[in-house]
């Protein structure tokens, strides 16, 4: 599953390490937009990107499960092309 993280930081355990002795919030840059409505447009862009990889992704696996199973049993293959 994908993640869209356009306008927020990206996580990791050294850099969540490193925020405990940032006490002058040196570490907080995010990526920035023009105005609001840009950075809702941007986010809202890439969430249903994200969604259409799911998607994608989730055919995929059901079409390589679907003939794997055909092909451990070919009798079941017939019925389901009738």
């Amino acid at each position: 599953m994908g993640s869209s993280l356009y306008l927020s930081a990206e996580p990791s355990f050294l850099y969540g390490a490193a925020r405990l002795l940032d006490l002058g919030n040196t570490f907080d840059a995010y990526n920035r937009c023009e105005t609001g409505d840009s950075a809702d447009l941007v986010g809202i862009l890439i969430d249903w990107e994200t969604v259409g990889q799911d998607l994608w992704a989730s055919f995929y696996n059901y079409d390589q499960e679907m003939n794997t199973q055909h092909k451990n049993h070919p009798e079941e293959a017939q019925l389901v092309s009738r």
